[in-house]
């Protein structure tokens, strides 16, 4: 069988899915595949065998499932990226495989790093270059930039540095660079709309630090640079804590599918292996969602809480019946239960 990738998947009768992931039954090792439709959101699963079955079409062959493209990123990328300077003024520019004219090197930020971290491993990596003097400028956004070879959302975090050492070396993202007048740049070369106002940036900055003083001007970069910090900090901490609540917006409606696919089953049916290994899925999914911090809302029999729950119906003071399960990600509510209230 071909190994499963996520992604979207068209059904060779016309519709399109979306493959979450693929899980395993505890008792047969068994995999089984969790997909979604991309026309009524609709939570399927299904033996994983049966992805690749043949079926025949107007005479022909074909899979049940045929590959279309991957999913898009649930959530915008952040993006280092700096405008790097010479000691003669000049600034650094190259031309790549995923852009188009002239632009800047740089990348992702991995987990567990700080910007500037991000930005001086993937100059090295990149360029073989080394920088020093590293002053961060600002943040934009870059939502679908149209010289980006694929349809990405970024968030552009931009930086000054200076070229501290190393010979600018070839690599995959970068098969040209040049060293050029950052006016020159704008006049006469076909630069990336994102780099532009960089450029002019940089441009209007060097005519700033011939009239200031600068030691002035190095104790006012260093404060903002401080407050930054300060503030990156409490923005990553808060980052961290509520990332994937909108992610857990997607994925809690799988969860609950899978559940209800089980409620109306006679103790029969719940002997059987497919259901045996559906009840370890779902304990891995709760496993996965209580390690990330996320609690499920106690509803029956509790006295209602406007600040945890929805009536749908009834009166009175305590839960009789719960109508959908609400969710509670780290003492934040991510969805309230709804509920029937009655005495």
């Amino acid at each position: 069988m071909e190994n499963l990738q996520p992604g979207i998947y068209r059904h060779y009768k016309g519709g399109e899915y979306e493959l979450l992931f693929v899980a395993e039954q505890t008792e047969n090792q068994e995999a089984l595949t969790i997909y979604r439709s991309l026309q009524d959101g609709k939570i399927w699963a299904r033996p994983a065998s049966m992805w690749f079955e043949k079926v025949v079409v107007g005479g022909k062959e074909q899979s049940r499932f045929i590959w279309q493209a991957e999913s898009h990123p649930r959530y915008p990328e952040a993006a280092v990226g700096p405008i790097i300077y010479n000691d003669a003024g000049e600034v650094f520019l190259i031309k790549g495989p995923k852009w188009e004219g002239w632009s800047i090197p740089g990348g992702h930020v991995e987990w567990g790093e700080t910007m500037e971290e991000a930005l001086i491993r993937e100059i090295e990596e990149e360029t073989a270059m080394q920088l020093d003097k590293i002053e961060f400028i600002n943040a934009n956004d870059g939502i679908y930039p149209g010289n980006f070879f694929k349809k990405r959302h970024f968030i552009f975090l931009n930086f000054f540095a200076h070229h501290a050492g190393g010979e600018p070396q070839l690599s995959n993202e970068m098969t040209e660079y040049i060293w050029v007048d950052p006016q020159k740049a704008l006049k006469e070369m076909v630069v990336a709309e994102s780099v532009k106002p960089l450029l002019v940036t940089f441009i209007e900055r060097g005519k700033e630090n011939k009239t200031e003083d600068f030691e002035g001007h190095y104790k006012r970069a260093l404060a903002d640079y401080q407050n930054l910090l300060k503030q990156a900090a409490k923005d990553k901490d808060e980052f961290v804590k509520f990332a994937v609540a909108d992610f857990l917006q997607d994925i809690l409606p799988v969860y609950d599918h899978l559940k209800l696919s089980l409620a109306g089953l006679s103790e029969s049916e719940k002997d059987s292996a497919w259901v045996k290994g559906v009840e370890y899925v779902l304990k891995q999914f709760k496993d996965v969602l209580v390690a990330r911090g996320v609690e499920e809302i106690k509803t029956v029999g509790e006295a209602f809480d406007h600040n945890l729950m929805d009536a749908l119906d009834g009166s009175g003071d305590k839960v009789v019946k719960e109508v959908m399960p609400g969710y509670i990600l780290n003492g934040r509510v991510i969805r309230p239960a709804k509920v029937v209230v009655g005495d």
